[in-house]
């Protein structure tokens, strides 16, 4: 018999950047709200097995003088009026994307700087950041958009629901996240003439699409039944719109405080074939984007 890892910490990915910068202090915020500590992780890159290599283990800061000095500056970052914020660094060695999915398994949740690749770029060169979301075994959430403090956010927390077992996950973290924060919550569910009928008819442009728009309001209410029961102090509102889920959900993310959404992990070529939803988000996205997955 199997057991489910205990899943605890909030990872940060630091590499130096202002950005990464950033996340991490989007990521403190989230740990100060969720009673977490923060794990600011810096991968020194190599071929070798990976190693944890934290600061009580390493004889002298010259070992990794870079790590440490990224590590110094985003922990000064987060530090600010932060006193009650549980902090450890975290060097590891090995390729950036292995390290940070082996930590997904048992991290509560990992926080990335945004994609340093264009969505073309990342279906020929790859790109860290859409491997660990198309490979962690917990929720990736990548920084985007412009710096807001927490205290001071009033935005909806934005999901995108198609009543999947992938959606549902992205479903129940988005109510969390917005619990905690004391967020709204606007979820969205989106549907087109080809998902309804498929294919194309000229009889479509003389069909009454009420019914159907009435039958999509159904499935977005089923998706979302019990989650108010479970946090009543959540403001919900329904967004039914005809259209596709990346235009609709990258439009919502202009206004979000975060986009949720569920990802079947494809790889970046399968994903510029069939299209991604959530890789477009996160290249795309004027938002943070949490990305749910089944770990």
């Amino acid at each position: 018999m199997t057991t489910a890892p205990v899943r605890h910490g909030i990872v940060a990915g630091i590499d130096g950047s202002d950005s990464a910068l950033e996340a991490a202090k989007w990521a403190a915020a989230a740990a100060e709200r969720f009673g977490e500590p923060v794990y600011l992780t810096h991968v020194v890159r190599g071929n070798s097995d990976l190693a944890s290599l934290g600061d009580d283990e390493v004889a002298t800061r010259d070992a990794h003088p870079n790590s440490h000095a990224f590590l110094d500056a985003a922990e000064t970052a987060i530090r600010d009026g932060r006193t009650n914020l549980t902090l450890e660094r975290r060097i590891r060695q090995g390729p950036p994307a292995k390290a940070l999915v082996e930590m997904s398994r048992t991290a509560r949740m990992l926080v990335l700087g945004p994609a340093e690749t264009t969505e073309m770029q990342s279906v020929f060169v790859g790109s860290n950041v859409v491997r660990i979301a198309n490979h962690a075994k917990c929720p990736v959430v990548v920084w985007r958009g412009p710096a807001v403090p927490a205290d001071q956010d009033d935005r909806p927390i934005v999901v995108g629901v198609d009543g999947s077992d992938l959606s549902d996950m992205a479903v129940a973290h988005a109510f969390e996240f917005a619990a905690f924060f004391g967020a709204p919550l606007v979820a969205v569910h989106t549907w087109s003439e080809h998902s309804s009928l498929g294919g194309y008819s000229e009889a479509r442009r003389f069909i009454d699409w009420a019914p159907h728009e009435e039958h999509e309001h159904a499935v977005l209410a089923e998706a979302l039944a019990g989650w108010s029961e479970k946090y009543p102090d959540v403001e919900v509102t329904h967004s039914v719109q005809r259209g596709g889920p990346m235009k609709i959900l990258l439009e919502h993310s202009a206004e979000a405080r975060m986009v949720a959404v569920g990802s079947h992990g494809r790889n970046p070529f399968m994903a510029s074939v069939v299209g991604s939803t959530s890789q477009a988000l996160i290249h795309r996205a004027w938002c943070p984007v949490l990305i749910c997955r089944e770990g």
